[in-house]
């Protein structure tokens, strides 16, 4: 597996990144979390050390099934959590970066995680009403301290980006990247690349539909995460995939090998609950980075 640097992070991190939304089985279908916890053992023994999660997966589920498999190895392994998005006893989820809604949630993630830092805080979402010199004088207190190593943002514009530099030695954007959404191929990544920001692409498989594991007619679940995808709601989404497939490689290739040219990506996120797509997927990875 090939491993790369983020600044302020001790260890390098895996080039394929486990995602660990869909642990939490909530608003995934057809999630058998056992074996999404085999999973998950299965990626640490074959060289995944880079685990991104947040609070809001699965209302705290998923930070408290990483920390608990990971718990006797901690120092082997790079944690990225978030904070920014708060629900209540009935589900509601509401934005929220303010001082004392992050040391809250910064707190309830160290425990359900069972650490006593975070390599990689992250701000989940902006929330439209609190500064990001509030935001950042806050984090950067916590980094002081030595609750989290290193900042990093995600879903952020170039303009906010520009702005959380200004306030923040930031160490990594984690942004939605794939073959079919390319924007931040314009702004954000040569940003990135000229200011030694590590980029984490996430949906690099746009969950699921360059993997060609999710056909057209696809059927949404009650909970399904992936009606709040345009993707899946645009006519013409199917008829682009088409026009990127190749006949000398399957389209998973393709997508990250599209990825991967970035020089600036530091790790592919991905979502995996099966076995057998994680060594897939793992194979695959070394064999386009040469590993």
């Amino acid at each position: 597996m090939k491993y790369n640097k983020i600044k302020n992070i001790d260890k390098e991190i895996s080039l394929l990144g486990f995602g660990c939304w869909a642990l939490s089985k909530h608003g995934w279908k057809d999630v058998n979390q056992e074996e999404a916890i085999k999973t998950l053992e299965k990626s640490i023994e074959l060289g995944i050390n880079f685990f991104d999660t947040a609070p809001i997966y699965g209302f705290g589920k998923s930070e408290e099934i990483l920390g608990e498999v990971t718990r006797g190895i901690r120092k082997d392994i790079v944690i990225a959590s978030k904070f920014g998005l708060r629900w209540n006893e009935w589900g509601h989820v509401t934005h929220d970066i303010s001082r004392d809604s992050i040391l809250f949630e910064i707190e309830a993630t160290l425990e359900r995680l069972k650490t006593d830092y975070i390599d990689l805080y992250q701000v989940h979402h902006l929330d439209n009403k609190t500064s990001l010199e509030t935001v950042f004088k806050t984090l950067n207190q916590l980094k002081e301290q030595g609750v989290i190593k290193g900042v990093g943002v995600s879903n952020f514009k170039l303009e906010e980006l520009k702005q959380a530099s200004n306030l923040c030695d930031i160490s990594s954007i984690q942004n939605q990247y794939n073959m079919l959404q390319t924007k931040d191929e314009k702004d954000i990544l040569p940003f990135c690349q000229n200011n030694d920001i590590g980029y984490i692409s996430y949906s690099t498989l746009a969950q699921g539909l360059l993997s060609e594991k999710v056909k057209k007619g696809y059927k949404f679940a009650k909970m399904d995460i992936r009606k709040f995808n345009d993707l899946f709601h645009d006519r013409e989404t199917f008829d682009r995939i088409e026009g990127l497939k190749s006949p000398d490689k399957p389209l998973i290739e393709s997508a990250f090998e599209y990825v991967m040219k970035q020089e600036s990506l530091r790790s592919i996120l991905v979502s995996t609950t099966k076995v057998k797509n994680l060594e897939e997927n793992i194979k695959l990875i070394k064999r386009l980075s040469n590993q």
